[in-house]
């Protein structure tokens, strides 16, 4: 029979750093090919609005897709897999897409970070924040962070709770280019409405990598075209997704700043296909939006603990 998990049991059964692990076997495969991924779908009428993503992962043996009603706070996993396919569970998850996300970045940072990377400036202290400083935490020896957002409130409750969960130096500032000044990690986790850049290239500094992860729709942006253009390697988790939500990618491509063929995806960087950098002082970007393969690939790790510990309510079919 096929199992139910609620939010609690899966933050449970998916601490960030087993997540970490899970998107680089995920990622890895998705550069061996045997991954297949449906950009998200956006179905809107009137005030009502229903988002799918789905994907199949072949090497695993597993397959899935998330549904969000009325927004992320309303999602659900479905999962299938085993021999015959069959539906293994269903699982609440926003937790489990929070939790991905940031262990996505941390799968990017893994390979595109300088090794010796220490600091990190975080622009955003929301909901989201807080998985992706842990999965860069889980990666690199991070010693200090400055963290900004526009509230001054939530900056410095942000700072105190991740300062006292990380065992390190964590301190709000007053504005984003103080955030990122003299860092080697930028994470940029907002929730911009607008296409007004939060982070210009002007602030870069040679070896800093920046995971953008806060914008997945065409009319909202966190880079401005100099930051994506300064970047010696931009990887996104999938391209064709990021054709139809990266904004970040899509208006300086547009404009003939750059082009797709130079957009690495971030399965090629985890095969070794390609490099993550190819010195100390270029500038790496890792564009986000998030991919239904992530929550597949969790969504099976969560249900073998599951499975094996006990855990969760079995569902009568």
């Amino acid at each position: 029979m096929a199992i139910f998990l609620t939010e609690e049991e899966v933050v449970q059964l998916l601490p960030i750093n087993e997540a970490v692990d899970c998107l680089d076997r995920a990622f890895l495969e998705q550069g061996l090919g045997s991954v297949r991924n449906h950009p998200r779908n956006r179905t809107q009428s009137g005030a009502m609005g229903v988002t799918m993503m789905v994907s199949v992962l072949g090497g695993s043996g597993f397959g899935g897709f998330k549904v969000m009603g009325g927004g992320y706070r309303s999602s659900m996993v479905t999962l299938y897999g085993e021999d015959p396919p069959r539906m293994l569970a269903m699982m609440e998850s926003r937790e489990l897409g929070q939790i991905r996300t940031g262990a996505a970045s941390g799968v990017a940072t893994k390979y595109m970070a300088r090794e010796d990377a220490t600091t990190v400036g975080m622009i955003g202290t929301g909901h989201q924040a807080i998985s992706q400083l842990t999965a860069v935490c889980a990666v690199r020896p991070i010693t200090q962070v400055k963290a900004y957002s526009r509230n001054p409130d939530r900056r410095t409750a942000f700072c105190s709770a991740m300062a006292e969960l990380l065992g390190i130096d964590v301190v709000p500032v007053e504005s984003a280019k103080e955030a990122m000044l003299g860092t080697d990690i930028v994470i940029a986790i907002t929730n911009v409405q607008t296409l007004d850049p939060v982070i210009l290239g002007e602030w870069l500094e040679p070896g800093m990598h920046i995971n953008a992860a806060g914008a997945n729709s065409l009319n909202r942006r966190e880079l401005d075209d100099a930051a994506v253009t300064r970047s010696a390697i931009v990887v996104a988790d999938a391209i064709d997704q990021a054709k139809i939500e990266c904004a970040d990618l899509v208006l300086p491509i547009d404009a003939g700043l750059l082009g797709w063929d130079s957009i690495l995806e971030l399965g090629q960087i985890v095969t070794g296909e390609k490099k993550g950098r190819t010195s100390p002082s270029d500038i790496t970007l890792f564009e986000s939006q998030g991919i239904g393969m992530e929550d597949v690939a969790v969504a099976a790790h969560i249900f073998a603990k599951a499975k094996s510990e006990g855990v969760g309510v079995e569902l009568p079919f």
